[in-house]
């Protein structure tokens, strides 16, 4: 079935090029077709019809934004604490374990479907789909191949993560878990085809312990099978080290890391994903060091954290925390929900960027620029997904029906 979609009157970013552009192209146009973007530049270029173009009202037009930190499958402690440590975060992790595994696959889904039409209406059209929440290895798998089914349905770009080193069962032998996940996870892991990445989390008091990780990362690495951490999350143990050795797409939380750990992660190309409302509740969490980052030249990635001690579902609330918590300027805050943060889902060739052929997924916001949008409040106003546009914003709705 043909389908088009030819947008005008817009503040256009498109972020392609090795150095985009962050000034946005004013009295844009978009066009798409068959869910794929044909056309996206200046009114004047454009060599086709507008009669039946949509008049967007000078909306400020981006590349659908990217959750690239998404532990969105779980039940349980639906109100996170004001403050925590690593030791309240593990209790708080493993009650939120049991409550998940017990659950209704149902209930579950229903959960994650809620989750992401609040995603979208802060102007995400891919995101990550992760669990970490699993009781046991097994647990997590089963979670994990659930997502797997669900994802076709979901109005979302995804890329599916394993995070099997989340944590251990508690009272259980570390080796005797690790065991296991080489001689029965691994395998499975491929028979069921459910994971794009695998993911581990280092932080000794929270979670596991650099030696734990690494095991895990090995097995899977020898598969070829690409790698996630998150890590120094309470205390710097080191974790953003594992990158280095498994040229991992993304190290995420990054507070207690030192420079020489920040530093590997740009020379292996691994993007830091900055986790904002995670550092505001984290009992005495330091900022991660911007300045090394930026010297060093790694991509920086922004996030909502979605697991039970964040709660946080609006991506436009991360790019505001970025900015004025974080001291990121609104050039990195963009490129942090947008091409970095499809880089660390490996989406960079289908998300993160608004190019002919490339699939027709953009955001619309009440702003002209990308500073009005995180210094302000604009909400965003529609999504388009593969070409299929959702309007939010009832003034905008009002106007495309009047001009239809």
């Amino acid at each position: 079935m043909h389908n088009s979609l030819l947008l005008t009157n817009l503040h256009l970013l498109t972020l392609e090029g090795e150095t985009p552009a962050t000034d946005p192209l004013p009295d844009a146009v978009v066009a798409i077709e068959d869910g794929q973007f044909t056309y996206a530049g200046p009114k004047a270029g454009f060599r086709g019809d507008l009669s039946a173009a949509r008049d967007m009202g000078g909306a400020l037009a981006l590349p659908g934004l990217v959750a690239c930190h998404a532990p969105l499958l779980w039940l349980g402690e639906a109100a996170p604490p004001a403050s925590l440590d690593a030791t309240e975060y593990r209790a708080l992790a493993r009650r939120v374990a049991e409550a998940t595994t017990r659950a209704d696959e149902n209930a579950l889904l229903s959960a994650l479907d809620e989750r992401i039409a609040r995603l979208r209406r802060s102007g995400v059209t891919a995101c990550e789909l992760k669990c970490g929440f699993g009781a046991t290895a097994t647990d997590e798998l089963r979670l994990t191949a659930l997502l797997r089914r669900a994802a076709g349905d979901l109005p979302v770009q995804s890329r599916i993560t394993l995070f099997i080193g989340h944590q251990f069962p508690e009272d259980s032998d570390p080796d005797e878990v690790l065991a296991g996940i080489e001689t029965t996870i691994v395998p499975e892991t491929y028979a069921l085809g459910c994971a794009d990445a695998v993911e581990v989390f280092c932080d000794e008091d929270a979670a596991l312990d650099l030696d734990q990780c690494s095991t895990i990362l090995e097995l899977y690495y020898k598969k070829k099978t690409p790698s996630r951490v998150s890590c120094d999350r309470f205390e710097d143990a080191a974790g953003a080290t594992l990158p280095a050795s498994f040229y991992s797409r993304a190290a995420t939380f990054l507070n207690h890391t030192d420079e020489t750990g920040l530093d590997g992660l740009a020379r292996v190309g691994t993007v830091a994903v900055l986790i904002p409302e995670a550092m505001e509740r984290d009992t005495g969490a330091p900022a991660p060091r911007l300045d090394v980052l930026r010297a060093s030249g790694a991509r920086i990635a922004l996030s909502v954290h979605a697991g039970p001690d964040g709660g946080d579902f609006d991506i436009l609330a991360a790019m505001r925390a970025g900015y004025r918590r974080l001291g990121l300027t609104p050039a990195e805050c963009l490129l942090g929900v947008t091409r970095h943060a499809a880089r660390a889902l490996g989406l960079d060739d289908s998300a993160g960027v608004i190019a002919p052929g490339r699939p027709a997924d953009l955001a619309l916001f009440g702003a002209q620029t990308p500073s009005d949008l995180v210094t302000g409040d604009a909400d965003c106003l529609a999504v388009i997904r593969n070409g299929a546009l959702e309007v939010f914003d009832q003034t905008l709705s009002q106007g495309l029906t009047a001009n239809a």
